[in-house]
């Protein structure tokens, strides 16, 4: 059964970082991690490199076919909308996944 890393990087504007910061912390994160099969979540802020995303959080899923159900499920819909509803307008975003290949 191979491990899926969930990434998705952002990039909020400075006035409302420090209100990002405290709802992804508190909130975001727990309610990804209720669905069952999210195993764990870290978050990163970008301290080197040309990226003009500066934070990053990384899902840890137990299956692909776990991260394949969570991808299309209402649960990740609703992630979605909650996010957009608070930052949506200061903020970009971009999502990707990765199966762990090594070691097997």
């Amino acid at each position: 059964m191979a491990i899926v890393l969930f990434m998705v990087r952002a990039k909020v504007e400075p006035v409302r970082e420090d209100a990002f910061n405290h709802w992804y912390d508190t909130e975001h994160v727990p309610q990804v991690l209720r669905y069952p099969g999210a195993v764990s979540a870290r978050r990163y802020k970008q301290i080197l490199g040309d990226d003009t995303f500066e934070y990053m959080a990384l899902y840890e899923f137990a299956s692909e076919a776990t991260f394949a159900a969570f991808h299309t499920s209402e649960h990740l819909a609703e992630l979605i909308r909650e996010y957009d509803a608070r930052f949506g307008d200061c903020s970009d975003r971009r999502r990707s996944a990765f199966v762990q290949v090594f070691p097997r």
